[in-house]
Parts: C-alpha cells; sequence; structure tokens
C-alpha cells in the first residue's frame, strides 16, 4: 500500500511562513511563541488531510474559490484555544496525492463556505 504524499503549492508556504509575523503585528497574539504555534498546528492538520473529512464545495463556494484551482475539496480544523476561528484547507486531489492549494479562515472568507 502506497503511503499518501502531500505537497504545499509555494504560495500556501509563503503564506504560512508570513502569518505569525501578521498576527503579532495585528496584535491578535502577543508573542511570537504564540503565532507560531499556530503555524505549526495548521501544519500538522494539513499533514494529516488524508485522515480527516473532506467536503466538496457548493456552486457559490466553487465559483469564489476557482482561482486556487479546479475540483477542490476542503477540510476544516478549530483550535481549543481559539473558539471562534475555524481554518479551512482547500486542496485537490488524484489517489494517494493531495496538492494543498489555499489555507483561509472563516474571518477572510467565512461567508464563502459551506
Amino acid at each position: 500500500m502506497e503511503k499518501d504524499k502531500i505537497i504545499v503549492k509555494p504560495e500556501v508556504n509563503y503564506f504560512l511562513a508570513q502569518l505569525a509575523v501578521e498576527l503579532v503585528d495585528a496584535e491578535y497574539f502577543s508573542f511570537f511563541s504564540n503565532a507560531d504555534q499556530l503555524v505549526d498546528d495548521i501544519f500538522d492538520f494539513v499533514y494529516r488531510i488524508p485522515e480527516v473529512a473532506h467536503f466538496k464545495l457548493s456552486a457559490k463556494c466553487n465559483k469564489h474559490f476557482a482561482k486556487y484551482g479546479r475540483n477542490l475539496e476542503y477540510a476544516f480544523f478549530k483550535r481549543s484555544s481559539s473558539k471562534h476561528t475555524t481554518w479551512y484547507v482547500f486542496f485537490s486531489r488524484q489517489k494517494d496525492l493531495y496538492i494543498v492549494h489555499y489555507i483561509t479562515n472563516n474571518h477572510k472568507d467565512g461567508a464563502y463556505i459551506r
């Protein structure tokens, strides 16, 4: 049995690399260590995508997120320490290959999801 492979697109890696700085600058977090932990939690979730529930995009959702790729699905999670924020990971899948195209949260794109 082949192992699932996960590829994170460069623009997603860039987003995550900048996220901790942006969250501290915007005063969502006071300390970089806390913001870095969030980014680590997002990466941990990304690499669990093969194991978690996947959802198809609605027509409204598909229209809005089409700029990130075709045949997208998404998975989501909430951190217990941040009950008001849901993170969404958009990916395409070809058998055992998962390609992460975009990551967002309910504060940014929530109106288009579900």
